[in-house]
């Protein structure tokens, strides 16, 4: 496989001159650790402009917060080694867990803050009195290296970020019509999770890279308000997909679909195949009329026929979103004023909001807070001259691969990385830098490797590779603009540095083993709360509960994917929500007995959903049929098809009603 395109190749030049003119700037500005600019544009260079300005913003934030806390603790503390170190791993921890809860780029500026206090402060502790010197110049040293990369990213064959999310959103609108042509295939209506993972992925990788389109000079504004319009359609396939497999499903179980439906079934498998074209908009547009007709239940139709309208209610709901995502991707695209009209009212039902994980990320923060800790003791204990860089690295990289439901083989890994990073560095510094002069040939001197890290960064695949010897490489060569060297200084560094991340790594193996099984209970767990909430009648801000659900189905994604399990219980909890909201407003418009009826049957869910059951009672069962029969005799064929959808969301198994009992019972 090829890593390396043209485009990489751009990037790694650039980064270079990048890297270059901080390094030249900081040898014109005389600032003690010249080295500390050239990491610096690094690791906060990006293959977008846009990303790479947005990068540099909060770096600059994260630093100036971090060099404050610096400067406000250590001298405060210097005097109790114990309480310092407590406060240093406890600020790095506190900065962590904000940084995890935020879950969009601007989280990096809190992430930064935790362990740029470590880089400012723990070198200072041997000489308090110069910290704040100390935090200037470090301030000052990564500001020239976030600013030379964000200039040279913005003046230098600028790549926007405007056309790269268009093109992710076009390909997910392609892998959506695939996954939406196999729901409808009757050989492959099975669900597929490789479907799913992969639009997840796609949603992921789409509201990241939107997130730097206010720092994209390239980009009109008017992109950022179309990203926020599609993205809720996009998340609202999911639930449609579903709810359509198990229509489909439920109809093999009764004998199969009638003649009509199958027809209409097949029409909009061929509708959503088709590529774009008038004759194709004008078949979606008849198919659309034909499926509003046919999801109009007449009140006394049988099981089958309900089944069937709620099936044509989402194969509406289907195109509409396909139509909906394809006129706000082309809108994007070609900078239309403004798309064509939008079919579907999805703010009415969800809400993009992200689940805060307090509990994920009180664990990971607490694992980063003993670790730093750990090496603190070990440093005050062993009176070790280079402990303040193990437990700055300890902060580093116990920061930078939090995130991840278990750290430990990333923290391994960039502690292997960092020995060839020192290797490199020990010959530089002791074979070719003796025989270098001027800044020419010093340039020179680092093309090969720093050209190749650029590659490395450039592609995803090998990042991880990159990033740490791009990092540790400059830090371990010390480069000064007079040369200077020493073997016992180097080699104990570069000891330092391994001893903090292997000590990082042992205890983030101790503390925080591999969470994946526990965080999918979790999610869980909130997402049986979020139905217990709406199911109660007092609960407000539906659309927003909605979108708690939504989102924790995009976190459970990788981990069931990762863990072998499958996602068609998130998405029944996710659809049984949305069912329940649909009833309760539909609800509103009811009085007397249909309203009081329908409002036994929320308490009855709220109390299940409450029980923690694997199942729900029989006598929710009982009061979703009556329910149902009330609906019938009200003629609202809106709560009418939420109560068939709910009662297969819950009882799928359970054979069809009997009119005849429920009707009496309401009689």
């Amino acid at each position: 496989m090829t890593f390396f395109s043209g485009s990489h190749w751009l990037f790694t030049v650039k980064t270079f001159v990048a890297g270059m003119t901080a390094l030249a700037v900081s040898f014109w500005l005389d600032l003690p650790r010249p080295y500390w600019a050239l990491a610096s544009v690094y690791i906060a260079s990006q293959p977008l402009s846009g990303a790479t300005t947005s990068k540099a913003a909060y770096r600059a934030a994260g630093t100036l917060l971090g060099a404050a806390g610096a400067v406000l603790m250590v001298p405060n503390l210097v005097d109790t080694p114990l309480a310092l170190a407590l406060a240093m791993s406890i600020w790095a921890g506190l900065c962590l867990y904000l940084a995890l809860l935020d879950r969009t780029p601007r989280g990096y500026v809190f992430m930064l803050a935790g362990y740029t206090a470590a880089i400012v402060g723990f070198p200072a502790v041997d000489a308090p009195e110069t910290i704040f010197d100390l935090a200037l110049s470090r301030t000052e040293e990564i500001l020239v290296g976030i600013a030379c990369a964000a200039l040279v990213s913005r003046l230098v064959f600028p790549r926007s970020v405007g056309p790269v999310v268009a093109e992710r959103l076009d390909a997910w609108l392609r892998h959506g019509r695939a996954a939406a042509v196999d729901a409808l295939d009757p050989e492959r209506r099975l669900a597929n999770d490789a479907h799913w993972l992969r639009l997840v992925t796609d949603v992921v990788e789409i509201e990241m890279l939107a997130a730097h389109l206010a720092f994209d000079a390239a980009v009109e504004r008017r992109s950022l308000d179309r990203v926020r319009r599609i993205v809720p359609r996009m998340l609202m396939l999911f639930p449609v997909l579903s709810a359509i497999s198990d229509r489909l499903a439920a109809l093999v179980d009764l004998g199969g679909e009638s003649e009509r439906i199958w027809s209409l079934v097949e029409r909009a498998r061929a509708v959503v195949a088709a590529p774009e074209s008038a004759d194709a908009h004008k078949d979606a547009t008849e198919l659309r009329r034909d499926l509003a007709a046919a999801a109009s239940p007449s009140v006394d139709a049988s099981w089958r026929a309900l089944i069937e309208a709620s099936l044509c209610q989402r194969l509406r709901e289907l195109l509409d979103i396909l139509h909906d995502c394809a006129a706000l991707t082309r809108a994007l695209a070609e900078k239309k004023a403004e798309p064509a009209p939008l079919r579907l009212t999805i703010e009415l039902r969800i809400e993009r909001v992200r689940h805060l994980d307090h509990g994920s990320a009180l664990h990971a923060a607490f694992t980063l807070t003993c670790a730093i800790f750990a090496c603190c003791l070990l440093w005050i204990v062993t009176a070790w001259p280079e402990g303040s860089i193990a437990a700055m690295m300890a902060a580093i990289v116990g920061s930078l691969y939090a995130s991840q439901d278990d750290p430990t083989p990333s923290i391994a890994g960039f502690a292997e990385w960092t020995i060839l990073a020192a290797m490199i560095a020990g010959v530089y510094l002791f074979a070719i830098l003796p025989h270098v002069h001027n800044f020419e040939t010093l340039a020179l001197a680092l093309a090969p490797v720093y050209l190749a890290f650029g590659l490395l960064i450039a592609s995803p695949q090998t990042i991880r590779i990159g990033l740490p010897l791009a990092i540790v490489t400059p830090t371990a060569m010390a480069l000064q603009e007079l040369y200077s060297a020493e073997a016992e200084t180097f080699v104990n560094s570069s000891l330092a540095m391994s001893a903090g991340m292997a000590l990082m790594a042992i205890v983030t193996a101790a503390i925080r083993p591999a969470g994946a099984q526990w965080r999918a209970r979790r999610y869980a767990r909130a997402n049986r709360a979020a139905l217990v909430q709406a199911a109660d009648l007092r609960a407000g801000n539906d659309e927003r509960l909605m979108g708690l659900m939504l989102d924790r189905l995009f976190l459970l994604a990788p981990i069931a994917h990762a863990v072998g399990h499958t996602l068609p219980q998130a998405l029944c909890d996710l659809r049984t929500g949305l069912n329940i909201l649909d009833a309760r407003r539909a609800r509103s418009t009811l009085d007397g007995a249909p309203r009081r009826r329908i409002d036994a049957l929320l308490m009855h869910l709220s109390r299940s959903f409450r029980a923690a059951a694997p199942t729900p009672s029989r006598a929710s069962l009982q009061a979703i049929d009556r329910a149902l029969a009330t609906a019938r005799r009200a003629g609202d064929e809106r709560l009418l098809l939420s109560l068939v959808g709910l009662r297969r969301c819950l009882f799928a198994t359970e054979p069809a009603p009997e009119r005849s009992s429920t009707e009496a019972d309401i009689a």
